[in-house]
């Protein structure tokens, strides 16, 4: 019964994630805090689908981090997944969308200290004016390329 409710997990995440693509802001905190939430969201989303490849395979989902941990406890029970090797393989592709999505969440989540400000009493905060721009051109395509991987490995379960 645990792969059901893994896979709504999966499912719901990525549904947070494409509601949060969609939203417009109004502000420049708005547009970093949108940013940010898609970003996690993404995350989220990457770590559920990698549970339920675990959970498939009799793993406990909660006992998973990353894939590193997917692919570890998979061979210390000498299973082979090709759901697993997959993912493995995207994540150790430096030149794929899920390379360039960690580089860019660590730039957003911990971004460069802005030492000046025009006034003393207000926090400096870097124009994010082009963030829709990113959001659109950069997050959307990450969202698109991570629900083609969801329903790929979706199908993939429902045929085994």
């Amino acid at each position: 019964m645990r792969p059901v409710r893994t896979r709504r997990r999966v499912l719901e995440s990525l549904a947070k994630t494409k509601a949060l693509i969609a939203i417009k802001a109004e502000s420049r905190l708005q547009h970093h805090a949108l940013c940010e939430a898609v970003l996690n969201q993404i995350e989220a989303t990457w770590i559920a689908l990698i549970r339920q490849v675990g959970d498939a395979h009799g793993l406990k989902p909660e006992m998973i981090q990353s894939c590193a941990d997917l692919i570890e406890q998979l061979s210390a029970r000498q299973l082979v997944s090709l759901e697993a090797q997959k993912l493995d393989a995207l994540s150790s592709d430096q030149g794929s969308w899920l390379a360039s999505f960690w580089a860019h969440r660590g730039k957003v989540s911990c971004p460069d200290e802005v030492s000046e400000s025009t006034d003393v009493d207000r926090i400096p905060m870097i124009d994010t004016s082009g963030i829709d721009r990113i959001k659109n051109e950069r997050y959307a395509p990450w969202v698109d390329e991570l629900s083609d991987l969801v329903s790929e490995l979706q199908n993939r379960f429902d045929e085994s």
